[in-house]
């Protein structure tokens, strides 16, 4: 800094250059000494497993920075644990849950409602951080509304592996000698649009809020039913065991919530509020 000052004043000024330097050098000596005191230098890492293609939920923008809803409430409760210190590592959704059972990540992101298989296996948190209702939705020009699963009987319906949606459509398919004909696909956006007006899938199971999305970004009109077939909270997943974090992360997001820091999140980045 001192060099760059030295080459912009002139000569008479290199006194007043340099103890101007001085005095900025001791401001910020100052601002990081403040915040190396307030720092916790005993702070775990905890590193969480996210995705980068779930946008507006988690995704990696034009920069290649991971953003988002779930990233936001995640740094907000980081700012609320002295004792934690979140790192962020982005990947395939498919590989998330792996990566916690390996201990790769001590905390997975990516919008999970609670189902009894994962629950069998990871820990979940208490505290909702997001609630949301899924809907069939349906591309209005083949005709066809669908207003619940007996209506998708010898359909073809869209679904992540492993997700929400396919723990939905199998606990029904084990009740009704597979009746639905499942199509297991990552598509979402555009791809999924896609494969409702080719044929591809019959229907999708949405949320209220991607429905609209999709309506709005590729102009088309997507019919969702009329109830949800199921609400259910969204929470942030752990390792079995990790009882510690899980109460930690929890209580953050319950003072979120209380402030109402977590409901200016979901409408900032959102559009509404999803959190009650």
């Amino acid at each position: 800094m001192k060099k760059m000052i030295q080459a912009r004043f002139k000569k008479q000024f290199i006194f007043t250059g340099i103890a101007s330097a001085f005095l900025l050098a001791a401001c910020g000596s100052a601002e990081a000494t403040d915040e190396e005191a307030t720092a916790n230098p005993d702070a775990e890492t905890i590193i969480v497993g996210t995705g980068n293609a779930y946008q507006p939920f988690v995704y990696l923008d034009e920069n290649e920075d991971l953003q988002g809803y779930d990233i936001e409430v995640l740094r907000a409760v980081d700012e609320k644990l002295d004792q934690y210190d979140f790192e962020y590592e982005s990947m395939d959704f498919k590989n998330i849950l792996t990566s916690l059972s390996a201990d790769k990540v001590q905390l997975a992101a990516h919008n999970y409602a609670y189902n009894d298989e994962r629950g069998a296996k990871y820990l979940y948190g208490e505290e909702a951080y997001n609630n949301y209702a899924h809907h069939i939705a349906a591309d209005e020009s083949t005709g066809q509304v669908y207003q619940s699963l007996d209506d998708l009987k010898g359909k073809k319906v869209f679904a992540s592996p492993a997700s929400e949606v396919a723990n939905i459509l199998e606990t029904y398919n084990a009740e009704n000698d597979d009746a639905i004909e499942i199509v297991y696909s990552e598509a979402n956006g555009e791809l999924l649009v896609s494969g409702l007006q080719n044929g591809t899938a019959d229907a999708a199971i949405l949320t209220k809020f991607d429905v609209d999305k999709y309506n709005e970004q590729f102009d088309i009109n997507l019919q969702a039913s009329d109830e949800a077939l199921k609400t259910a909270g969204i929470y942030y997943v752990f390792q079995q065991g990790d009882e510690e974090l899980q109460t930690a992360v929890d209580g953050a997001i319950k003072e979120l919530r209380e402030e109402g820091t977590l409901s200016d999140l979901s409408i900032e980045i959102l559009g509404a509020d999803y959190t009650e």
